[in-house]
């Protein structure tokens, strides 16, 4: 079978067909010279492309759509942002992280979301507040950073393991 890919050019393909491990992109198998080699195509890109083969498309993931904002309220088990309009159920199963304020640090799996709120699999250690900005994407892998701050430019540099400032020559 022939396709057209992305920069308008006629490639000969063994099969097509969405990559479920990478939701929203189709995976070719490409014949050149040099043998058989896999290539990956964002799903409206070889449909706009391909018309007359996007039965092949039938059943694809669409694109995972990652979020994040600034909470607005949360309880045991949920998140909520009164800014978002977001599809009923859209992100279940897709990590979400406290990336800053109280609560920095967790991560939690989103098992329903409504409008403007998520439920999630796991209790809050401790609970996000207005303070606290999330991320909702499959792109977060288990970060630890937490508390991350540049010090004043002014302020005395700590030896963590002593607990008071290390001694520093001025320059003359």
């Amino acid at each position: 079978m022939k396709i057209i890919d992305i920069n308008g050019n006629e490639r000969e393909c063994v099969k097509v067909t969405p990559d479920l491990e990478w939701p929203g992109y189709m995976k070719a198998e490409i014949i050149d010279r040099n043998g058989t080699h896999s290539e990956w195509y964002l799903l409206d890109d070889f449909i706009k492309l391909n018309s007359n083969l996007k039965y092949l498309a039938n059943g694809a993931p669409p694109e995972d759509k990652d979020d994040l904002g600034v909470v607005t309220g949360s309880k045991t088990n949920t998140l909520t942002d009164k800014k978002k309009a977001w599809e009923d159920n859209i992100y279940v199963g897709t990590p979400i992280w406290i990336s800053r304020g109280k609560g920095e640090g967790q991560v939690r799996t989103i098992i329903s979301n409504s409008k403007n709120s998520v439920e999630i699999n796991q209790e809050w250690d401790i609970l996000p507040d207005n303070s606290s900005q999330y991320v909702i994407s499959f792109n977060i892998h288990n970060p630890k950073a937490a508390g991350n701050s540049l010090p004043s430019p002014t302020a005395p540099l700590l030896n963590l393991e002593k607990k008071q400032p290390i001694k520093t020559r001025k320059k003359s």
